[in-house]
C-alpha cells in the first residue's frame, strides 16, 4: 500500500506536538519516548550535542542517559510554555517557528524566540530500548530522530543579567544544576554555544537572499529554487542563520549552514509547506 503523505505528515506533527505537551506536564518519560534510540538534540545549535544510542560512561549503556539528564538540567525544575506561530513541513523534516517563555523556580521569566528543527525517522520497535517501551501507536510509530532549536543563548543571558532577587537566584540555580547533571566540561560545551557565525552570518544570508531576488542564477540554485523575501527574526546558531520569511505571500522558515570560517553560505532550506494541526 502507497504511504498517504499527508497523514504521515499529521502523524509526524502529533510526535512534534507531544513535544512541548510533555515538557509542561513534567511528564520526564512520555518525552524521551518521543526520541528515536540514535537520537541526536543539539539545544541550542552550537552546544555540544546530546547523542543516544551511544556508549554513555556515566550510566554504563547505550541508552539515554545523557538526554535524561539535559532534561534534568533543563526542563525539571522549569515551567516552559511554547507558543507556535507555524509549523511547516519538507520530506521527514517539521520546523516550528515558535517562542518559548521559561518560568524558574525563583520566578525568573525569560522568553526565547526560536526556530526548531524535527527530524523524524520512522519507528522500529525491535531496535528500541527501554525508553521507548511506554510510547503507543497513536502518533503513527515515527519518532524524532534529531532537533535542532536554534535561539541565541546571549540573549537570554541578558535577560537574566537585569538585577533583581528572581534573576539572581534564577541563574545561580541554573548554573548550578547545569554542573550536577553534566559536569564542567559539560557545562563549558554548553556556554560555547554562545560563540555563533553572529552579525556577519546574517549579513551574509541575507545578501544571499537579496542577490536571489535579483535572480541571481548561483544564489536561486543555493535556496533550492525558492526565492524567500521579508526576512524577520533572523537567529545565528552555531554554523546556522535561520529566518523568518515570506514565499510567494505565505510565510515560511529559511535555514541556511554557513562555513565558520569564511562566513559564506554552503547550504539552505526553506521550509514553506505549511501544516495545520
Amino acid at each position: 500500500m502507497t504511504p498517504d503523505p499527508a497523514r504521515s505528515a499529521q502523524e509526524m506533527l502529533a510526535v512534534v506536538a507531544a513535544s512541548p505537551a510533555a515538557v509542561a506536564a513534567h511528564d520526564k518519560q512520555r518525552w524521551l519516548d518521543l526520541f528515536a534510540p540514535d537520537h541526536i538534540l543539539e539545544d541550542p545549535v552550537g552546544s555540544r550535542p546530546v547523542l543516544g544510542g551511544v556508549y554513555d560512561r556515566r550510566s554504563g549503556e547505550r541508552g539515554n542517559g545523557p538526554l535524561s539528564r539535559f532534561w534534568d538540567a533543563f526542563i525539571a525544575a522549569n515551567d516552559i510554555v511554547f507558543d507556535v506561530r507555524a509549523d511547516f513541513r519538507r520530506g521527514h523534516h517539521i520546523v516550528r517557528d515558535a517562542t518559548i517563555t521559561t518560568t524558574m523556580a525563583s520566578g525568573a521569566t525569560v522568553s526565547t524566540p526560536l526556530h526548531i528543527l524535527y527530524e523524524m525517522t520512522p519507528f522500529e520497535p525491535s531496535l528500541s530500548g527501554p525508553a521507548s517501551a511506554g510510547a503507543t501507536g497513536a502518533d503513527g510509530g515515527w519518532r524524532i530522530r534529531r532537533m535542532a532549536a536554534h535561539w541565541e543563548p546571549a540573549a537570554v543571558v541578558a535577560g537574566l543579567a537585569r538585577p533583581c532577587v528572581a534573576n539572581v537566584t534564577g541563574g545561580i540555580g541554573m548554573g548550578a544544576r547545569m554542573l550536577r547533571h553534566l559536569g564542567a566540561t559539560g557545562t563549558a560545551r554548553f556556554a560555547a554555544a554562545a560563540f555563533s557565525v553572529g552579525p556577519r552570518g546574517k549579513d551574509a544570508v541575507r545578501q544571499l537572499v537579496s542577490r536571489s531576488a535579483r535572480g541571481d542564477e548561483v544564489a536561486v540554485r543555493l535556496l533550492g529554487g525558492i526565492v524567500p523575501t521579508d526576512l524577520t527574526k533572523v537567529i545565528a546558531a552555531g554554523d546556522t542563520v535561520t529566518a523568518t520569511c515570506t514565499v510567494d505571500g505565505a510565510p515560511a522558515v529559511l535555514i541556511a549552514r554557513l562555513n565558520r570560517k569564511s562566513h559564506s553560505v554552503v547550504g539552505a532550506a526553506v521550509y514553506h509547506d505549511r501544516l495545520v494541526s
